[in-house]
């Protein structure tokens, strides 16, 4: 795979500085333009320190969390239950991970979590799949009695985003975030229609209308299984 210039920079300038500062367990690039789209702004590296705290003087130029942090979230996704909030799940950072490239790794600690993170949880895409099927039973109703446009917004905002965490899911994939979530599930190859679907939703003139178009992106994303 060919990494765009910014990665190999980061490979070149910023990686060894960091092996330096702490006890460096992995470090990886992320962001649109490894998965091949988006601007070279949006890459970003991660460091993951085999240390209690992340050293003092971690490069500025990069995210840093600890090693116990990084393995406390692929345990959060992987033993979701009823009592989960799809909103506070660490899926943004993991997904990063996922799609990303390791630049640092000597003793295999970023290997070993990469093989983990392959290895999708079943209880995540359970539990997401759930969490759709309530909300495609119980929202279209508060859609209909929804005058105000603001709270149409609010509630079909966290739906829209849950049905995303679901559709991914559903395909054994971790949903990155808003930003680029078309570009991302073409990469995949997912279903076209369905962020046609979730387009036509905020364009809706009334409660009516809002309520049936989340209905059919939420039929829709159901139906991709």
């Amino acid at each position: 795979m060919s990494l765009p210039a910014p990665v190999l920079d980061l490979a070149a300038t910023v990686i060894p500085d960091a092996e330096g500062r702490g006890d460096l367990a992995f470090a990886y690039a992320f962001g649109a333009p490894i998965s091949g789209f988006g601007r070279d702004a949006e890459i970003g590296l991660a460091c993951v320190w085999n240390d209690p705290t992340v050293p003092d003087r971690a490069p500025s130029d990069a995210e840093h969390l600890t090693q116990n942090r990084f393995d406390a979230m692929l345990r959060e996704l992987a033993t979701v239950d009823e009592m989960s909030d799809v909103a506070a799940l660490p899926l943004t950072h993991i997904a990063n991970f996922a799609y990303g490239v390791l630049l640092s790794d000597d003793a295999g600690a970023g290997t070993v979590a990469r093989g983990m993170v392959w290895d999708f949880p079943p209880a995540l895409e359970t539990f997401a799949v759930q969490v759709l099927k309530t909300d495609r039973a119980e929202l279209p109703a508060r859609l209909a009695a929804a005058d105000d446009p603001w709270e149409r917004a609010d509630l079909l905002s966290g739906a829209v985003s849950r049905a995303y965490v679901a559709w991914f899911a559903m395909h054994e994939r971790y949903f990155p975030g808003r930003p680029r979530r078309r570009e991302y599930a073409d990469h995949f190859g997912f279903d076209a229609a369905v962020p046609n679907l979730e387009a036509e939703i905020w364009t809706a003139a009334d409660a009516a209308s809002a309520r049936d178009r989340y209905v059919a992106f939420a039929d829709r994303v159901l139906a991709d299984d």
